[in-house]
C-alpha cells in the first residue's frame, strides 16, 4: 500500500521508449525514490534514469526522511521530458499536515496564472519548490523548444502535478495523474479544463481508490475534479476510458464500511485503500500499454 516494490522486483521504463501512460506511472512511483522502506540515494536514482534520459535533476530534499516540501525529479531527452512529484510518505508528519490543510485558498499566480481556490496544503508544497521547478523546465527548454513535458505524480504528488500543470505557461506540456485527490473548486477546474482542450490531460483512478474521493465534494469548499479524460481501472484490471458511471464517494464509503464490518481493516487491506497503491497503478497500466 505505502511503498514501491523491493529492489529487483520491478523494471522502470521497461517498455517501448516513448512517452505514454506506463512511463508516466513509472515516473510517479519512482518519485518516491524507495525500494519498499529503503530510501534510494542519488546514485541509485541516477542509475535508473541514465539509460533513458540525458537531462536529470531532483526537486526538494529527495533523499531526506521527513522532508517538509514537495519532492520529485525532472528527466528529459531529445524527444520528451518528465516532471514527477512524490506522493505522501508513510511516517512523514509534514506530508500528513499538508494533506490535512484542506481549507481552500485563492490560487497564487506562481507562473502568471491564477483561477479560483485550491487546497492550501498542496499549494504551499508547490510554492516552496517552485523556483527549482521553473529552473529545471527553463533549462530544458533552452535546447528543446517544443518537446512535450509530461507532468505527473501519484496521490499528493498528483495534486502537486495538477497545480504545476496549471501554473507552467507552456503549450507543450501534458498532465498524467494517478490516484489524485480533489485539488480545487469549480473556477479552478474550469480553467484547467480550458487548458486541456489544447494539451493532453489524463486522470487515472484504480477502481475505488479512496484518495480520489477527498476532500469531500459536499464540504463547504465545494471541491471538484476537473472534467478531463478519465481512465478507470476496473476490478479485473481492465482500463475503461470515460466510463458512464465512475466510482462515487458514496459507493466508496459504503464499501469501506462493509470491509470494516467484515473485519477487513488491517489484513486484508480494505479494497478502497488497497486500490490507492502506486504498485497497482503501474502494474495494470503497464499490462495494457
Amino acid at each position: 500500500l505505502y511503498y514501491p516494490p523491493a529492489e529487483g522486483d520491478y523494471v522502470y521504463f521497461g517498455d517501448t521508449p516513448t512517452l505514454n501512460a506506463s512511463w508516466a506511472a513509472d515516473a510517479a512511483m519512482l518519485g518516491y525514490a524507495r525500494y519498499q522502506q529503503i530510501r534510494m540515494d542519488s546514485t541509485e536514482l541516477e542509475r535508473i534514469l541514465i539509460p533513458h534520459f540525458t537531462t536529470r535533476g531532483t526537486i526538494g530534499d529527495c533523499f531526506v526522511d521527513n522532508a517538509s516540501t514537495a519532492r520529485g525529479f525532472f528527466a528529459g531527452n531529445d524527444d520528451f521530458a518528465i516532471l514527477a512529484f512524490r506522493g505522501t510518505e508513510k511516517g512523514n508528519t509534514h506530508d500528513v499536515k499538508a494533506d490535512l490543510k484542506f481549507v481552500p485558498v485563492p490560487e497564487k499566480a506562481l507562473g502568471g496564472k491564477a483561477a479560483g481556490k485550491v487546497h492550501w496544503g498542496f499549494q504551499d508544497y508547490l510554492e516552496l519548490v517552485w523556483p527549482r521547478v521553473k529552473q529545471l523546465v527553463d533549462d530544458y527548454r533552452v535546447n528543446h523548444k517544443t518537446q512535450e513535458i509530461c507532468i505527473t505524480g501519484h496521490s499528493l504528488g498528483a495534486a502537486i502535478a495538477t497545480l504545476a500543470f496549471h501554473q507552467i505557461q507552456d503549450d507543450h506540456t501534458s498532465l498524467y495523474t494517478f490516484g489524485c485527490p480533489r485539488v480545487g473548486n469549480a473556477e479552478f477546474c474550469r480553467s484547467l479544463e480550458a487548458m486541456a482542450k489544447t494539451r493532453p490531460a489524463y486522470r487515472f483512478i484504480d477502481h475505488e481508490d479512496v484518495v480520489t474521493q477527498v476532500p469531500l465534494a459536499s464540504w463547504a469548499a465545494s471541491y471538484e475534479h476537473p472534467n478531463i479524460t478519465l481512465f478507470v481501472i476496473d476490478q479485473q484490471g481492465g482500463i475503461v476510458r470515460n466510463p458512464p458511471s465512475p466510482p462515487t464517494q458514496l459507493k466508496v464509503a459504503e464499501d469501506l464500511l462493509l470491509d470494516y464490518l467484515e473485519g477487513q481493516v488491517v489484513n486484508p487491506i480494505p479494497g478502497p485503500l488497497a486500490d490507492h497503491s502506486p504498485v497497482r497503478y503501474c502494474h495494470w497500466i503497464s499490462k495494457s500499454a
